[in-house]
């Protein structure tokens, strides 16, 4: 089968496939979230890494390949 000749159909029929599934969804229960009374923090630092160097001129980059 040569997909980039059916590419077209291929699309089409994934795109119906889910224009079906999402109205065959629709009639289902809602997602319900659920709310935590209080969130329990045991670390609360966040650890930050700053990282300062010069830049590599064109020579010094040639050099480490």
């Amino acid at each position: 089968m040569n997909i980039r000749k059916n590419f077209e159909a291929i699309f089409l029929g994934a795109a119906a496939l889910g224009l079906v599934a999402s109205y065959a969804t629709a009639a289902g229960r809602p997602v319900e979230v659920v709310k935590q009374e209080s969130a329990i923090l045991i670390d609360s630092t966040m650890h930050v890494v700053v990282v300062k160097a010069p830049r590599l001129s064109v020579a010094e980059k040639a050099g480490l390949k």
